[in-house]
């Protein structure tokens, strides 16, 4: 049987750096190669069987991840967080990136991250991502509106102000026509937001008619639609995670504790590593959750972790992880929600 060779591919939107090394260390290869399917189908194509690949995580990731791995025994993507080795060297250029990384998947030191291989949970988190990109470029334009306004004494609290009725009252109030101007010019460009938002959310629903769990997951008390599809495209699968803990730590809600010599380096913190989108979807479930009037486990845990801590931050914290814990158990035993602690 082949030895193993170890490949370091160091991406870039142009060209890609490859170094190829063998089992013992030494260098067999290293070249650069244009950015496209084509060139790196014929650079891994050459090098026989037995072909492990490590690459950083980052915007061609992924797309270079389905490209090569029917070809490879292996692809393995590491996170840019755990490559400091790369980022922080001195000595910093595409051939001794691509070297480390070879050399870092021959030592065994690696964090893999995971990566959808299914065509559709890829498109589908695209639709997702693209969804919020869009929620957050109108939610900032209504922010700069209003502090607009605020400049010329107009003070407004009123979600009326963005509908398009109110847009036009607005602007019937105002007698400067620079300022009329600069107005409709804003509010046209919110509008075409708001229109792309919905037809966003519209693509997005029908996606997830594909995807059982997002309607299972619904039934968890202040799941709605959006939460839903959010959870699901960004975990992907539930069996990424060997236990609860690692998925509170990739939701950012882990604690990182630092430590030398038995001393304390920091106080405890949440780990800032992970995917915000989905703290901010366990924060949503949560609000949600204690404005329904009915009686849920998820207030209760509230209302319990409170009374224990005597400090809300830290109730709605552990709450928020109670809940991320749930959705992930009625995903992978594929039941609805039951509240079996009343």
């Amino acid at each position: 049987m082949q030895q193993s060779i170890y490949v370091g591919l160091d991406l870039g939107s142009s060209r890609c750096h490859q170094t190829v090394i063998n089992a013992d260390g030494s260098l067999r290869m290293s070249r650069s190669i244009p950015t496209s399917e084509q060139h790196l189908r014929t650079a891994f194509s050459a090098l026989g069987d037995n072909v492990r690949v490590h690459l950083e995580s980052g915007e061609l990731a992924d797309w270079v991840h389905s490209v090569i791995k029917p070809m490879v025994a292996e692809v393995v993507v590491s996170h840019s967080r755990t490559l400091a080795w790369i980022g922080k060297d001195s000595q910093k250029d595409d051939a001794v990136d691509a070297r480390k990384l070879a050399e870092l998947l021959r030592l065994n030191r690696t964090h893999p991250v995971y990566c959808e291989t299914a065509d559709d949970r890829r498109l589908f988190k695209q639709l997702v991502t693209h969804h919020e990109d869009l929620s957050r470029e109108q939610a900032r334009l209504k922010s700069k509106i209003k502090a607009r306004l605020r400049t010329l004494g107009i003070i407004r609290f009123d979600a009326r102000l963005f509908s398009k009725s109110g847009n036009a009252l607005l602007l019937d109030e105002l007698e400067e026509p620079s300022i009329r101007q600069m107005l409709a010019q804003s509010f046209a460009v919110l509008n075409q937001l708001l229109d792309a938002e919905t037809q966003a959310k519209q693509a997005m629903t029908a996606a997830s008619k594909q995807f059982p769990e997002v309607s299972l997951l619904q039934s968890a008390p202040g799941v709605g639609i959006i939460t839903a599809c959010r959870f699901v495209a960004y975990i992907q699968t539930p069996h990424r995670f060997s236990n609860k803990r690692k998925l509170w730590r990739f939701c950012r809600l882990g604690i990182t504790r630092r430590e030398s010599n038995g001393k304390r380096l920091a106080h405890p913190r949440l780990d800032s590593a992970g995917v915000g989108s989905l703290k901010d979807v366990s924060r949503k479930v949560f609000e949600a959750a204690r404005r329904t009037k009915k009686d849920n486990s998820f207030k209760r845990a509230f209302e319990c972790a409170l009374l224990n801590t005597k400090n809300a931050v830290h109730a709605r914290l552990s709450t928020q992880r109670k809940i991320l814990s749930t959705l992930r158990a009625m995903w992978l035993s594929m039941q609805p929600y039951q509240d079996i602690g009343r």
